[in-house]
């Protein structure tokens, strides 16, 4: 993979981004509903260590993230 590229991974689904593009790009590769989701407050995103991250948070390449009801 070229050195503009990354790879990263949503709900299991690589996705490959360009290089300073953040979860709401992911969200959008992997499947826009997901992204339309989120962005409505009806689903998390969360880190591989469960945290939760916004729609503006960083990836770096190799970066796993995961959708999920939201925390009530």
């Amino acid at each position: 993979m070229s050195d503009d590229k990354m790879t990263v991974t949503v709900n299991g689904q690589q996705v490959s981004l360009h290089r300073g593009m953040k979860v709401k790009h992911a969200l959008i590769a992997c499947d826009q509903s997901l992204y339309d989701a989120a962005e409505a407050g009806d689903l998390a995103v969360r880190d591989a260590g469960g945290f939760n991250v916004g729609l503006e948070g960083s990836l770096r390449d190799g970066a796993k993230i995961y959708t999920g009801k939201p925390d009530e």
